[in-house]
Parts: C-alpha cells; structure tokens; sequence
C-alpha cells in the first residue's frame, strides 16, 4: 500500500494534463484499448508491444520486476486458460502527461467476466473489477508501458 502511495503521489506532483498533450493523452488511450482488446483476443503479441523491455509491478502488496519472458509466460498461460464475457472500462480512463512529456499515466476501473480453466480441466468464474495505474515513459519507440500498480473487488 505504501508503495502504491508514493509511486501515485510522485506521479501527481509533477504531472499536469495540458492542451499540448492532447495528441499524447490520446496515444496512451489507445494503448490502454490495445491492452483490453489483447485480453479479449488472447493476443499475447499485441499485449507484449506496448511495453517496455524494463517492467516494475505493484500488486498483491508485492513489487516485482518480471523480465520480459516472465511477462509473456505467465500472460501465454492466462490467456490461453481464460475466456472472457466482459473486458472493458467501468469509466473513462483518467489520463495525465508530465509537463516535460515524457512521462504519463492512466487510472482504469475495469470490469471483467468470463471463465477461468485450471489446469486439471476445472472451470471457475472470473467476476472481478480491477482498479489500476498504468505508467508510460516515453522512449525512441514511443510511449511504453514501464509499470503497473492494481487492485480488485468482486463483481457485484
């Protein structure tokens, strides 16, 4: 928890959404719909483009730094088991651009419902809202996704 604090609180004291990154806010939008379309397309190449080779996570009251191929492992298996009804935005993304525009971020509240198959053929039911922090930076490549800080609650 104090992780994600500080991490969101750095973030808010030097960014400000401006008139002049509206081309930026809209770039981290669309990778924000790439990343939900990945999930539900169980694309783990178009997942995988929008981030960076470096990659901090905050979840689970853990901070971890998956490599690259730890990322697409764990993504491979999930979304090869998971089938999912619903992936998409409970609101409209909030978006902010560093003044200097090469860092951004963006809050998502997440609505996600489907299936789960465990790995000895079981089904379970995936009724979840995720609350996340997705930070960018941008690079020679454009705009990357360099970390994610998340939460959830049960789909009521």
């Amino acid at each position: 928890m104090k992780a994600s604090l500080i991490i969101g609180s750095l973030l808010l004291a030097g960014c400000i959404e401006t008139t002049d990154s509206s081309d930026d806010v809209a770039e981290l939008l669309g990778l924000h719909t790439q990343l939900i379309q990945a999930h539900l397309d169980g694309d783990v190449d178009s997942w995988m483009t929008i981030e960076a080779d470096s990659f901090v996570s905050a979840n689970g009251g853990q901070i971890t730094f998956p490599s690259a191929d730890q990322r697409r492992q764990q993504r491979t298996r999930y979304l090869a088991n998971a089938t999912f009804d619903r992936y998409r935005d409970v609101r409209d993304p909030i978006v902010r651009v560093s003044a200097d525009g090469t860092l951004g971020w963006l809050i998502a509240e997440v609505e996600v419902a489907g299936t789960y198959t465990n790995d000895d053929g079981s089904s379970e039911p995936i009724a979840v809202v995720w609350a996340w922090v997705e930070l960018y930076e941008r690079t020679a490549e454009g705009w990357k996704l360099v970390g994610n800080v998340s939460n959830s609650r049960p789909l009521e």
